[in-house]
């Protein structure tokens, strides 16, 4: 079962640096240097994270540990990882378990949806 939610109706929230990239090549890491714009240094166990979480379908939170030694990481840079993934809707907590989430992406489109419709319409907004 999908649970979706108006993006208007987040919890969470995080600051996300707009810049620009050279195309598709750059992938995932460069969307989430973008995110960890201020600890450039966590966007790499981010991405494991994300992986992880991709791999086994969902990741327990009381896995916390394993993973801060498997990427050398201590728990507050754990913490911080999970916040800006939870904010910028990458993830969410169900049941103690960690998944992946179409919020950012459902963002991303709004975003690029209003854009257009400005371009396209003259919006004056």
């Amino acid at each position: 079962m999908t649970m979706r939610r108006n993006i208007s109706e987040a919890k969470y929230e995080t600051t996300f640096l707009l810049k620009p990239v050279d195309g598709i090549g750059e992938s995932m890491k460069a969307v989430l240097r973008c995110i960890f714009w201020r600890k450039p240094e966590l966007s790499e166990p981010a991405m494991k994270f994300l992986e992880f979480i991709k791999e086994n379908q969902g990741v327990d939170d009381s896995l916390w540990e394993r993973f801060c030694e498997e990427t050398y990481i201590t728990r507050g840079q754990y913490d911080s990882i999970i916040k800006k993934l939870r904010g910028s809707g990458l993830i969410y907590k169900r049941d103690n378990t960690w998944m992946l989430s179409d919020d950012f992406m459902d963002f991303l489109q709004t975003v690029l949806q209003i854009a257009q419709h400005w371009r396209v319409e003259g919006e004056n907004q």
